[in-house]
């Protein structure tokens, strides 16, 4: 049995275009606009040629289904080099039923997409955002046995995790991270670009169809009410059918971001701070009964970072997070 990934991949990409919702009480496949995370996989897997199992697999359950279908385990809790097509299962074998399990599929050598409940449907997401503490196992289509030799990635991002803390204590830092330092975090999503005649463009870089919704909905709004004046013609939709959209508002005025404390792409950063940063700044329950957090700056430099984290550490203090379950890292 040979399953073709890229159908199974694409049928993903499908699922997060259509806006599918995270859900495990309904079809779980997509079919009535919500999905799960191994309804998702099982059937962009059936598609690309695998088997039917006579019903929608559990995360548990696909372990031994992926071997029947030709995936051999490349490796369990241990480092491996990661290809396109992965399959990588999250949780303990034997119990990683329902939301103790995850299940996601390589994209690249360091990112994968899946269907989560952080981004309420499918995303694409760096794999050191992952849940590995739960345990994992990783299955591949190819021949072969052991993993493969890590090459050595590049770690030239900031990021910052706060591990074992209580739930309380994540729903209160993740939203104030997002909110205080959307300025830094949200550099790569919300962008100003000076044109050749000296007036601006706004880009707000969209990596899913829920994120370019509701950007585009609060761009107009805010438009409307700071400027006026504003064509809302001139915005334009970039590549509205990919994976990662961008909104360009064209044409914008020179004192939209020169001569004043803050820019209007620096406001649009914290405006939409909860939309943009939702699956960059989260907390997750791990295998210990406590939650974690993690914060990854895709536009924090060192400087930024290491301000950042003594910052957070001292609010981490003052709701009783000790200081040494908050670290700066690099990914």
């Amino acid at each position: 049995m040979v399953v073709n990934i890229e159908t199974a991949i694409n049928n993903m990409y499908d699922l997060m275009r259509r806006a599918t919702r995270y859900s495990m009480y309904g079809s779980r496949i997509g079919t009535d606009g919500t999905a799960d995370c191994s309804g998702a996989i099982y059937d962009s897997l059936r598609k690309g040629g695998a088997t039917n199992a006579g019903w929608v697999l559990n995360t548990d359950s696909m372990h031994a289904w992926l071997v029947q279908n030709g995936f051999k385990l490349v490796a369990q809790n241990q480092s491996w080099a990661m290809k396109r097509g992965d399959v990588i299962i999250f949780g303990l074998r034997g119990s990683s039923g329902g939301a103790a399990g995850h299940i996601v599929i390589a994209i690249d050598g360091t990112n994968v997409i899946h269907c989560n409940y952080s981004a309420n449907g499918v995303s694409v997401n760096n794999e050191n955002t992952l849940p590995y503490s739960m345990g994992f196992y990783v299955y591949r289509m190819e021949s072969g046995s052991g993993p493969a030799v890590v090459p050595p990635k590049p770690a030239n991002k900031n990021g910052i995790a706060i591990d074992n803390i209580s739930y309380d204590q994540a729903k209160h830092m993740v939203p104030l991270i997002q909110s205080r330092y959307a300025w830094t975090l949200a550099t790569e999503q919300v962008k100003a670009i000076k044109q050749a005649d000296g007036r601006y463009t706004l880009v707000i870089t969209c990596d899913n169809k829920y994120k370019y919704e509701h950007s585009i909905n609060r761009l107009k709004q805010e438009l409307k009410t700071h400027y006026p004046g504003y064509m809302q013609q001139n915005i334009a939709i970039v590549d509205g059918d990919k994976p990662t959209i961008k909104i360009e508002a064209r044409n914008m005025p020179v004192a939209a971001f020169e001569g004043k404390k803050e820019g209007f792409d620096i406001y649009m950063r914290k405006f939409l701070c909860d939309v943009l940063l939702y699956d960059q700044t989260f907390g997750q329950p791990n295998s210990y009964g406590t939650w974690d957090v993690r914060v990854l700056g895709e536009g924090f430099n060192s400087r930024d970072a290491a301000t950042v984290l003594a910052e957070v550490k001292a609010e981490g203090k003052k709701k009783g997070i000790p200081e040494t379950h908050i670290k700066g890292f690099k990914y």
